[in-house]
Formats: C-alpha cells, sequence, structure tokens
C-alpha cells in the first residue's frame, strides 16, 4: 500500500502556492470548518487508479478565485472552477509522485465540483481515514485520495 499523506500533502501544497499565493498552516483552533461545502474531484486511470477529492467551503473557493484570476466579483460558479482548477493542478502534481516517474501514462477525467445538499458535509467527509484537514490562511480544506 502506497502511504498516500506526505505525497497529497507535498503536491496540495506546491499547487496552492504556484497557483493562488497561499500556503499550508498548522491546524488550529481558530480555523473553522465550513458550514457549507463544496466537493471537487478528478480519477485517473493508468499504472495506478484511483480518484483525488478536495472539500472546501464556498469562503475558501472566493480566496482561491480572486488569488488565481484577480477576479473582484465572484460568484458561484467562478468559486466552483477555481476549486476544480485546484483538484486538476494537485492532481497533475499528485500523479508523477505515486509512481516516481513523470514518464508513465495516465488517463485523467475532467475535474467536476458537488455543492449544496449534494456535496457530503464537513463531518461526512473528514470521518474517513483517508481523509487529510488542512488550515490555509485560516480556512479548512479536506483532502482524500483513495488507491483502487
Amino acid at each position: 500500500m502506497i502511504e498516500t499523506e506526505n505525497i497529497l500533502d507535498r503536491a496540495l501544497s506546491e499547487a496552492l502556492e504556484k497557483m493562488a499565493f497561499v500556503v499550508l498552516l498548522p491546524l488550529d483552533d481558530e480555523a473553522v470548518e465550513p458550514a457549507e461545502t463544496i466537493l471537487t474531484e478528478m480519477s485517473f486511470t493508468g499504472p495506478l487508479n484511483g480518484v483525488l477529492q478536495i472539500l472546501a467551503g464556498p469562503d475558501f473557493g472566493t480566496v482561491l478565485a480572486e488569488n488565481i484570476g484577480a477576479v473582484c466579483e465572484v460568484n458561484n460558479e467562478i468559486c466552483c472552477d477555481a476549486l476544480k482548477e485546484l483538484v486538476n493542478v494537485t492532481c497533475g502534481l499528485l500523479l508523477p509522485l505515486l509512481v516516481g516517474s513523470s514518464q508513465e501514462v495516465f488517463d485523467v477525467t475532467v475535474p467536476k465540483a458537488v455543492k449544496g445538499q449534494e456535496a457530503p458535509t464537513w463531518q461526512e467527509f473528514i470521518n474517513n481515514t483517508n481523509t487529510y484537514v488542512h488550515n490555509v490562511e485560516g480556512q479548512l480544506i479536506a483532502a482524500r485520495l483513495t488507491i483502487e
């Protein structure tokens, strides 16, 4: 079994720093779990098959969208697009780390977002043992990598 936590942390951290100029911080009591959630995910097949999922609140999506595109007015669609781009970039950085080579070929799906009542609640999502919670400048996000 592949130890995914460090690899996932490394890819997510790099994606956040490069695309949105934000960093992962240590968890603290001041970071608040999002009341409303948006789940983004992207599947991959190849040398390994799996899915990468990131759960965050719309407030984090807004910060991400503003930092990525210098957008002044962020609507729900732009917020979801920014979160889908985060899962896309993270997956792109993650796959070579999983197999130890950038020469391996993977097929990936288009990132998708689920929001509103169709998205899992924060507690439902983080109760899985494969889920890692991160503090990104005071906002909590959760990431899960499932290898089949």
